[in-house]
């Protein structure tokens, strides 16, 4: 299951409405003749290229550009001298990633207290399972919410469709704030992963089966309610679920002082 988690992405890099500038915004300390800023800005369109296609369009190109040069430039200033070119960048990605879903949620009044909703599941589902030793039931997650079934599968809908960006497990091991992109990052990102990978081994059958089908065999929700015989809807609820769970799990190993913050992206 692991091998699936980079497998998710989008090829396209043709922009679907407008031009995009080709220079950072002012105030990110770049400019169109920087070498540096020119080098990664393939980079930056690429990522912004990949979300924005996804978005309403009042969701301007130019805005999100913008976010995402902010990302590069905080990635910029936190490279360190041995960090080579494959790492830098995989660590630019998430920075630019990171940055441009800060400022998508910012437009988004609701994304606050859906957030906090979403942390309440994840805690629950971490109390239940440290209270029974087991993986919890659906049904003891919601009444540990004070919640009917139907409602607690309603949130997890809710809390899905939220934000206007796509809910990932590669955002599970994307860093929000860290000290430093070193070394000891590397490796707790790496430790994080393997985390991961058993916490998805450790999921009920079915929703390892939802986990399988979107990451590892790129079906879409549709598809994968074709096959489990129940609406797309339901599909997202319990995609929903799995993530928070994985995430309930990973809690512990992902201290903010010193390791990636464990964040929730949801499934438009």
């Amino acid at each position: 299951m692991l091998n699936a988690l980079p497998k998710r992405t989008m090829s396209s890099d043709t922009p679907p409405r407008g031009d995009s500038p080709s220079t950072p915004p002012e105030g990110t300390g770049g400019g169109s003749q920087n070498p540096i800023y020119q080098r990664y800005l393939p980079l930056v369109r690429r990522i912004t290229m990949r979300l924005v296609r996804k978005l309403p369009p009042e969701v301007t190109l130019d805005d999100l550009l913008g976010a995402g040069w902010v990302g590069l430039v905080e990635a910029l200033r936190r490279r360190t001298v041995g960090m080579d070119e494959e790492q830098f960048e995989a660590y630019a990605s998430h920075r630019i990633r990171g940055s441009i879903l800060d400022y998508l949620r910012s437009l988004d009044p609701m994304s606050r207290k859906l957030r906090g909703a979403s942390r309440q599941i994840s805690s629950a589902i971490k109390t239940l399972s440290a209270r029974l030793s087991r993986p919890p039931a659906e049904e003891e997650i919601a009444g540990e919410l004070g919640l009917g079934l139907e409602t607690y599968r309603q949130l997890l809908g809710d809390v899905a469709q939220a934000d206007m960006a796509r809910i990932e497990l590669t955002d599970l091991v994307a860093p929000s704030t860290l000290p430093e992109a070193g070394p000891d990052y590397l490796v707790s990102r790496a430790q994080l992963i393997d985390r991961i990978a058993q916490a998805i081994e450790e999921l009920p059958e079915r929703l390892k089966l939802v986990v399988g089908l979107y990451y590892q065999e790129e079906l879409n929700l549709k598809e994968i309610g074709l096959v489990l015989e129940v609406t797309e809807s339901r599909v997202c609820q319990l995609h929903s679920e799995a993530v928070h769970r994985i995430r309930a799990a990973i809690e512990d190993d992902a201290a903010p002082s010193s390791k990636p913050r464990v964040r929730l992206r949801s499934v438009p």
